[in-house]
């Protein structure tokens, strides 16, 4: 049976030369592979048929650090997040007035397997979620929020469902146009983190 796991690379794009960093989650060990500018072998991309979610985020408020993260939960309970970076995919200093442009392209082309491309300040994250072949991964958006309301911003949740939609139906509840209705932090772990076997959390938090 294949475990749940989360992987991130992270690739370094504005230098002359990439840095490719990876984990081998069962064996516990990190490696690193550096290429020259434009050799893009190594690098994974997205397959076409990928929706590209684009963000454009203004800072509302008066903020110093926005923090992009993407989190596992199994069962509601927050788990510990493989890779050097505990599912940071992005964490920079902001002002108020500020505007952000990044792009999330989940890529469920095997229903086994998520990988989910994250293209931000000239850097590439890949973060994989993998499950049983008698399974599949799914995943929907979240309403916009206003940063007024909540310093964390929920975007995307990618979950793992059987083959009878059970946690499909359960989400269902909570739909409108496709998008997520519920935005409240501790409503999206009462309502529906706790009732999915696993998923992956991607929101970002803007703190002072």
């Amino acid at each position: 049976m294949k475990s749940v796991k989360i992987i991130y690379i992270f690739f370094l794009v504005i230098l002359p030369f990439t840095s490719i960093l990876s984990q081998d989650i069962n064996k516990e060990r990190y490696r690193t592979v550096t290429v020259p500018l434009g050799d893009n072998s190594l690098i994974p991309t997205p397959s076409d048929e990928s929706e590209r979610v684009k963000y454009v985020i203004k800072i509302e408020i008066d903020a110093v650090s926005f923090l992009l993260k993407a989190n596992l939960f199994e069962k509601g309970v927050l788990s510990q997040t493989p890779g050097p970076h505990n599912g940071i995919i992005s964490n920079i200093k902001v002002s108020k007035g500020n505007e952000l442009f990044f792009e999330m392209v989940p890529d469920i082309s095997n229903p086994a397997k998520l990988t989910l491309f994250t293209y931000f300040h000239g850097q590439t994250s890949c973060s994989y979620l993998l499950c049983d072949d008698n399974k599949q991964i799914k995943y929907n958006k979240f309403e916009v929020v206003s940063q007024k309301e909540s310093n964390l911003i929920p975007l995307l949740l990618c979950y793992v469902d059987d083959k009878q939609k059970n946690t499909e139906k359960i989400l269902n509840k909570y739909l409108k146009n496709n998008l997520i209705t519920i935005t409240s932090n501790e409503e999206i772990k009462d309502k529906i983190l706790k009732y999915f076997e696993k998923c992956l959390f991607v929101y970002y938090v803007l703190s002072d």
